[in-house]
């Protein structure tokens, strides 16, 4: 074991506070939940997306049993949320002196309520907390994280992303204090989903696995989740896209969970890194444009692990070797209706520079290869099929 808890790196600490609840209809028990977890609760504020939960039964007849409470609704969530809407929520929760807030949605909902809940508590601006200009000094409004998907895991995490597209940059931040209170996971929600929206979200949370399993920043424990995880997902993701299995649906939401759990003390790195230029300068989905990436830097990291991680990683996956797991991932994207060369998602060759450009650079810390930007360039370039 290279790099366990038992090292005594003060840095390399297991953390993780969000109480789970996870199951089938567990959603049915919320008003339950909050009376046993929280004292003093009057004013709650159900924060969802557009459009995804307005047409589910489901969910409106479970938030029936919150008629006890002042409840209230705000759900103008846009599916990349910017630093003008987590003011605009924290403002909301201030004025309507919010005492519990519910993050129902995908992962934009989540990480919108989770950063407009700390700044509700925090005075300044989220521009000048996310850069590290003011620092956050209180615990921001009790949450509930309800994911309706099964991929961007914001319910376990202490991250949240947010789009400053005025300036072609993500405004999120990694802070404890952004780990919900409570995580209520419950796989009826994500039958609703359509075809695509299970791809992305499902590649998100697996290629957050493989990144935190192959980050210097991994642990014995962190393994342990990224490894079930990702066999969690070999297993059902194309069912839960293609067939809609409950089954299927039900793993791939436990499978997202232990990835965020996993991932939430070993962060996602290399593919969400060069994701970012995507989803900013061409509006690529989240999940398909960290997942592009992943048959292709594989190899290179995976030539830099331990021979032990190498073995555990190719058991896990059931494969004989890293070449047959690059292919089993590209035959698995295809399946699940996602592209695998960057092309065919409308970036020409002569944008690499962009890309590589605009790629956060601290992202790639934790890798366990040096990746120049010369290096970036050569492997963006094999992306592309000729």
């Amino acid at each position: 074991m290279s790099n366990t808890l038992t090292n005594h790196n003060l840095d390399n600490v297991w953390f993780h506070p969000t109480k789970l609840f996870f199951g089938k209809s567990i959603l049915n028990n919320i008003d339950k939940i909050i009376k046993s977890n929280f004292s003093n609760i009057d004013k709650i504020l159900i924060v969802t997306g557009k459009s995804h939960l307005k047409t589910n039964n489901y969910f409106k007849n479970s938030i029936k049993n919150l008629d006890e409470y002042d409840t209230q609704y705000f759900s103008d969530i846009d599916p990349y949320p910017s630093p003008d809407t987590v003011e605009i929520v924290s403002n909301v929760m201030k004025e309507n002196k919010i005492s519990l807030v519910i993050a129902a949605g995908g992962g934009s909902v989540m990480d919108a309520s989770k950063a407009a809940s700390l700044l509700s508590q925090n005075d300044g601006n989220w521009i000048d907390f996310s850069k590290g200009v003011k620092t956050i000094e209180n615990k921001g409004i009790p949450l509930i994280a309800i994911p309706t998907t099964s991929g961007s895991s914001s319910e376990v995490t202490k991250f949240t992303t947010i789009w400053d597209w005025n300036k072609s940059t993500s405004s999120g931040m990694n802070h404890p204090l952004l780990f919900p209170d409570i995580a209520i996971i419950d796989p009826e929600l994500t039958m609703s989903m359509p075809k695509n929206l299970a791809a992305t979200s499902g590649w998100d949370a697996l290629t957050s696995s493989f990144e935190s399993f192959w980050s210097n920043d991994s642990n014995d424990i962190t393994d342990l989740y990224a490894l079930k995880s990702i066999s969690i997902f070999f297993e059902n993701l194309e069912n839960s896209v293609n067939k809609n299995i409950f089954e299927s649906r039900e793993n791939c939401a436990l499978g997202a969970t232990i990835s965020g759990i996993g991932y939430s003390n070993s962060r996602p790195n290399l593919c969400h890194a060069i994701g970012t230029p995507l989803t900013l300068n061409w509006k690529i989905t989240h999940g398909q444009a960290v997942c592009i990436s992943l048959p292709f830097f594989l190899p290179y990291v995976f030539d830099k692990l331990s021979t032990n991680k190498q073995k555990i990683l190719i058991e896990t996956c059931k494969v004989n070797n890293i070449d047959s797991l690059v292919v089993k991932l590209k035959e698995m994207i295809n399946n699940c209706g996602l592209e695998t060369y960057i092309n065919n998602i409308g970036i020409n060759k002569s944008e690499i520079d962009l890309i590589v450009d605009q790629t956060p650079k601290e992202r790639l810390l934790p890798l366990p290869i040096n990746l120049s930007n010369t290096m970036l360039k050569k492997i963006i370039s094999s992306m592309y099929k000729n």
